[in-house]
């Protein structure tokens, strides 16, 4: 083992892969069973228990827990599509909803609470009410994203 800990970046899913296929290997069993113990979570842990079984001769090498290990590892693949697909609705529903989501309004505003909306961040975020550096170019990058965003906002109204 290069470093200290070479399987850091590696899926749960994939160092009790890894487990299955060097069991016969004391070494590398070490090493994901000190990987795993350092992961938070309760298939963290049933996949370190597993490893130190397969350590001590009881587990997988007998045959027993490999359904165990296949049946976590395809709730762990449907968790990953749920989530995935989760994502890709979240991802839709902010791409459809146009700039006047990212100033805290509805597409159905009436003008007068766009342009209370717009003075609002106008007096907030005006780099020439920061005296602090640091915030002055925070504020200006704010700033100049939220009048974007506005200008967009009365283009989509002219039309």
């Amino acid at each position: 083992m290069e470093s200290d800990r070479p399987f850091r970046e590696w899926p749960l899913e994939q160092l009790a892969e890894q487990a299955m296929l060097h069991r016969a290997d004391a070494r590398v069993l070490a090493g994901l069973a000190a990987e795993a113990a350092r992961r938070p979570g309760v298939r963290a842990k049933a996949v370190h228990a597993r490893i130190r079984q397969m350590q001590d001769g009881a587990g997988p090498l007998a045959g027993a827990g490999v359904p165990e290990l296949r049946e976590m590892l395809a709730a762990a693949a449907g968790e990953i599509a749920r989530l995935r697909a989760r994502l890709a609705a979240v991802t839709a529903e902010e791409a459809g909803a146009g700039p006047h989501r990212r100033v805290y309004l509805t597409p159905d505003a009436p003008a007068w609470l766009i342009a209370e909306v717009r003075r609002a961040f106008r007096r907030r975020y005006h780099p020439d009410s920061q005296p602090d550096p640091s915030r002055r170019t925070r504020a200006e990058e704010v700033f100049k994203r939220a009048e974007a965003v506005f200008m967009a906002i009365e283009r989509t109204k002219q039309l």
